[in-house]
C-alpha cells in the first residue's frame, strides 16, 4: 500500500479556505493562534463545506439521461455521466475535469480542508486552559467537531471506495482517516480499508453524540450547522448505509426516530404544494423540518446534453403504485429541449448566477431511513405508518387505505412482502432526493445497475466501467502516491 505526501495539505490550500480567512492568512507558518474557546469555536464553524456538496453524484445516477435540442455539451457533466469514461469500459478511467469545483475531486478538496480545520480546532480544545464556567460549552464544541470529522470521512469513503461489505471491509480500500492536525508540509498518508475508516467515524461520532446530549443546553441551533436534530439523522444515515448487522439496523431505527421527534414530529415535513407560494421554505431556517441548510455553487448549467429528462419523468418519475397526482412534478423550471428540472429541490439565488442553496438533512430523510430500518426488521406497520407521513405530503389524492402490501406486490411484481417494499422505499427516496445526490448511494447500496445512452449512440453500463460505484480517487493525489481504484 502506498503512501502519500502532502496531498491532503494541499488540497487545504487549493481552496482557498474563503470561509475562514482568519484562519489561515498567509503562510503554514504563520497561522492565527487558536488560544481561545471562541476561536476554537470559529475555526470549527469554518470547517463547514459551504459551496460544496453531493449534488454531482445525480449525473452519475440514473436520473440523468441523453437530452435532446439542448444547447451544448459540457466536459464535467460527460466524465460524471460517463463515470470518468467517455470512451467506453476499455480505456482507464479519467476524470478530465480533475480540479473542477462540480467533479468528485471538488469534495474531496472541500472534505479533507475542512477535516483539517477540524482537527486543530480540537487540538486547540485540548491545549488551552477552559474555564469551569465554560465546560460545558467546550464540550459542545468538541462533540460538533467530532460529527463533522465523522461525516467528512464518511461521505468521502461512501464516494471513493466500495461500499461497506461485511465480507470485505476489512481488505477493501478506504480513504485515509485524518486525526491530526498538519503542521508541515510534507505529511505521510495512506488509504486506510473501508472497515478502518468506518470504525473510526463511528467512534467519533458516537463520542461526539455522548458529548452533545449530556450537554444538550448549549448545543447550537443555527441551521448552518449540526444541530441534535441534523446529528440523529446523519447517525441514522451511517447505520443505515452499514447495514452490518441487526444492531446497525436497530441503530438506524433509534436515530432515526429520535431525529424525527427533535424536528418536532412527521407531521412537520411540509406539503410539498405549499412551496408553490414560497419558493424560499426548503431553505427556511425557521421551517422546522427543515435540517441544515448548504449553500452550493456550480458552474454546470441545466441545458446540456445530459440531464434530468421529460422522458425519465414520463417512465419513472410520473408512475407511482397508486396513480396518484403528485406535487412533487406539477411544477418545474423552464430548460431547453426534452431537459427537464422540477422546482422545490433547492432554491436558487436569482442574484447570483450558479448559487443555490439545499437542505442538506431535511426531516424526510429522518422518516425514510426509520422506514427502511422497519422494513429490513419486517416490522411492516410501522413502515406503512412513516410512508403514510410521505405520502400524504406529496400526492393530491392520497388515501392510507391504498398504501398495501398486496398493491405493492402487484405492482412491483413481487411475491416477497419486503421486497415489495423495499421497492417502494427507493421509489419514494428517489422522488424526494432528486438533484440532491443521494439517488447514487442507493445504487450503490443496493448494487443497481445503470445504462447511459450517449450522444454517440452508445450505450455504457455502470457494471462494466465501475462496478463498484465508486468515484476514482483524484489524480493529483494519485500522482501524489496515493493508490487508485481500480
Amino acid at each position: 500500500m502506498r503512501n502519500i505526501k502532502y496531498t491532503l495539505y494541499i488540497a487545504l490550500l487549493a481552496i482557498g479556505l474563503s470561509s475562514c480567512n482568519d484562519f489561515l492568512e498567509q503562510a503554514p507558518d504563520e497561522r492565527l493562534e487558536i488560544n481561545t474557546l471562541d476561536k476554537a469555536e470559529k475555526t470549527l464553524i469554518g470547517s463547514y463545506q459551504n459551496t460544496r456538496g453531493i449534488r454531482f453524484t445525480h449525473f452519475s445516477s440514473d436520473d440523468a439521461s441523453l437530452a435532446t435540442q439542448v444547447y451544448s455539451e459540457d466536459v464535467a457533466i460527460e466524465d460524471l455521466y460517463t463515470w470518468g469514461n467517455p470512451n467506453g469500459a476499455n480505456e482507464q478511467r479519467d476524470f478530465r475535469n480533475q480540479k473542477h469545483q462540480d467533479s468528485p475531486s471538488g469534495f474531496w478538496l472541500a472534505a479533507y480542508g475542512a477535516i483539517s480545520q477540524v482537527n486543530h480546532a480540537l487540538r486547540a480544545l485540548d491545549q488551552i486552559k477552559i474555564p469551569e464556567d465554560e465546560m460545558a460549552k467546550a464540550a459542545v464544541v468538541r462533540g460538533e467537531a467530532l460529527v463533522v470529522r465523522s461525516y467528512n470521512h464518511f461521505m468521502l469513503v461512501n464516494l471513493f471506495a466500495k461500499h461497506y461489505d461485511y465480507a470485505t471491509a476489512s481488505t477493501d480500500l478506504g480513504v485515509p482517516y485524518v486525526v491530526e492536525p498538519e503542521t508541515t508540509l510534507v505529511v505521510n498518508y495512506k488509504r486506510e480499508t473501508v472497515e478502518e475508516v468506518y470504525n473510526k467515524a463511528q467512534k467519533d461520532l458516537e463520542e461526539g453524540i455522548q458529548l452533545l446530549e449530556s450537554n444538550f443546553q448549549y448545543v447550537n441551533t443555527n441551521k448552518y450547522r449540526f444541530t441534535l436534530s441534523t446529528v440523529y439523522n446523519y447517525a441514522s444515515r451511517f447505520y443505515t448505509f452499514r447495514n452490518k448487522d441487526t444492531e446497525d439496523i436497530s441503530k438506524a431505527k433509534i436515530y432515526g426516530l429520535k431525529a424525527i421527534n427533535e424536528y418536532g414530529g412527521a407531521e412537520q415535513m411540509m406539503a410539498w404544494s405549499t412551496y408553490q407560494g414560497n419558493e424560499l421554505l426548503p431553505v427556511d431556517i425557521d421551517n422546522q423540518a427543515v435540517g441544515m441548510v448548504q449553500l452550493s455553487y456550480s458552474w454546470i448549467q441545466y441545458d446540456r446534453n445530459y440531464h434530468m429528462t421529460q422522458g425519465i419523468k414520463a417512465q419513472y418519475y410520473d408512475r407511482n403504485p397508486f396513480a396518484y397526482t403528485d406535487d412533487r412534478m406539477r411544477i418545474y423550471y423552464e430548460k431547453q429541449g426534452t431537459v427537464f428540472t422540477p422546482a422545490y429541490y433547492y432554491t436558487l439565488d436569482r442574484q447570483s448566477s450558479g448559487v443555490s442553496g439545499y437542505d442538506l438533512f431535511p426531516i424526510y430523510e429522518a422518516i425514510l431511513n426509520t422506514a427502511e430500518a422497519h422494513i429490513r426488521l419486517n416490522e411492516l406497520d410501522e413502515a406503512k405508518a412513516l410512508m403514510e407521513k410521505i405520502g400524504e405530503k406529496v400526492y393530491q389524492e392520497y388515501n392510507e387505505s391504498d398504501l398495501t402490501t398486496n398493491k405493492l406486490k402487484q405492482f412491483y411484481g413481487k411475491s416477497d412482502a419486503q421486497e415489495a417494499w423495499t421497492d417502494y422505499l427507493l421509489y419514494e427516496r428517489r422522488m424526494m432526493f432528486l438533484l440532491q445526490g443521494l439517488r447514487w448511494f442507493d445504487l450503490k447500496r443496493y448494487n443497481l445497475d445503470v445504462n447511459h445512452l450517449t450522444k454517440d449512440g452508445t450505450i455504457i453500463k455502470l457494471n462494466d466501467i465501475a462496478p463498484n460505484r465508486d468515484y476514482q480517487i483524484p489524480l493529483f493525489a494519485i500522482t501524489e502516491g496515493l493508490t487508485p481504484n481500480p
